[in-house]
């Protein structure tokens, strides 16, 4: 367990990443296992954190599907997702359509992801944060060229 140095609130430092092996259509066959996984390893090891994307095709509404099934609540699990597009209200269209897939109303860390009109969505991820909406915030980024215009986002 770690804490978040902003809240002392402590997380598994093992979350489940949800590229491409929750890429699957709801009916496919995999999806039992995917279950299964779920239930019988990550959570009853202790885990929480489930990180996913817009990007991952439909692993946000396979997550949503399956930790419904789990007892989705914010006990239970750590959402993590991204926005990453232009413009405040595709901005806003796409988080909004990642907490209906995740079926939630809160989504616990929002990220700007390849700091893709990052100020903009900033912008509106601290609105959100102060109405409830989402509880963390932050930045990311695949390429490590991008950590100095993060640490300076970071700073700001």
């Amino acid at each position: 367990m770690r804490a978040i140095p902003s809240s002392g609130e402590k997380l598994p430092v093992i979350g489940l990443g949800t590229w491409q092996k929750f890429d699957v259509d709801l009916t496919h066959p995999g999806r039992g296992s995917r279950s299964r996984m779920c239930s019988r390893f990550f959570v009853k090891l202790g885990g929480r954190v489930i990180d996913s994307s817009p990007m991952y095709g439909r692993a946000e509404e396979v997550i949503g599907e399956l930790t419904s099934a789990l007892g989705n609540s914010a006990k239970n699990f750590f959402l993590a997702t991204k926005v990453w597009t232009r413009g405040k209200e595709n901005g806003i269209k796409s988080m909004e359509r990642s907490m209906a897939l995740l079926r939630t109303t809160r989504i616990d860390l929002m990220q700007v992801h390849n700091l893709l009109d990052v100020q903009t969505h900033l912008a509106t991820l601290r609105q959100w944060k102060e109405q409830g909406r989402i509880r963390y915030l932050g930045v990311t980024h695949y390429n490590s060229s991008a950590f100095p215009e993060i640490e300076k986002i970071l700073k700001d």
